[in-house]
């Protein structure tokens, strides 16, 4: 039976089940309340954020997807993906139902960069090949692969 997929905004009731796909998928020992206060410490004044999560039948959030600005490196048209699927719901199209809404974000926002990091040997970063991102290095940070995009809508 195909699963239904459906992409909602985030809401804050969904901070424990985004805790524990940041655990599973990418490592992070985070709390809900660190997720919490992390957003509540993001000046949405300087820097746009957008944060959607794909839940199941029941309304559980089972991946979650955002874009932001990288302050650090700020360009207005310039964004970070961060995107991640519970492990339990995997090669199921999750991952690519996020990334197709926030595309339609992206293309909006009329950005020139989308960046991501991924382990480079993980389905992250064979997912990120086929949707046309490109290695561009290692992250001097996290020691992770660096991905990148020029979305097409940009060439118009």
């Amino acid at each position: 039976m195909e699963m239904q997929i459906r992409v909602r905004p985030f809401h804050p009731h969904d901070y424990p089940r985004l805790a524990k796909i940041k655990c599973e998928a990418e490592g992070e020992l985070v709390a809900p309340s660190d997720l919490r206060r992390y957003d509540e410490q993001w000046d949405h004044s300087r820097f746009e954020k957008a944060r959607v999560v794909a839940q199941d039948e029941e309304g559980v959030a089972i991946a979650y997807g955002e874009i932001h600005h990288e302050p650090d490196h700020f360009d207005p048209r310039r964004y970070f993906l961060h995107l991640a699927v519970d492990t339990a719901y995997r090669r199921r199209g999750v991952a690519t139902a996020v990334w197709v809404h926030l595309r339609e974000e992206l293309s909006e926002r009329e950005a020139t960069l989308v960046r991501m990091r991924t382990d480079p040997v993980s389905p992250g970063a064979s997912w990120a090949e086929r949707q046309g991102f490109r290695w561009a290095g290692e992250d001097g940070e996290t020691g992770k692969a660096l991905y990148e995009l020029r979305p097409s809508w940009t060439s118009r």
